[in-house]
């Protein structure tokens, strides 16, 4: 098999094997290959491309109040 032969036979492949999937598999085979890319960037790069309300640097801890207020 010559080299183009085989990337297209990996296509096909691909495409058959994606094609009989659910959409909640693809849906996690998606998110699966999206963190295997930003994986690779720095932490500042993800903070520049991901929305301001999803990372916080100072998170606050709650505070839970142990036993019964009395009232």
């Amino acid at each position: 098999m010559t080299e183009n032969e085989r990337e297209e036979f990996i296509f096909d492949l691909s495409h058959h094997m994606v094609a009989k999937l659910s959409h909640a598999g693809i849906f996690a085979m998606a998110v699966d290959q999206m963190c295997s890319i930003l994986s690779k960037e720095s932490d500042e790069q993800l903070c520049k491309i991901g929305p301001h309300n999803l990372y916080k640097k100072d998170k606050k801890k709650h505070k839970k109040i142990k036993g019964f207020n009395a009232a």
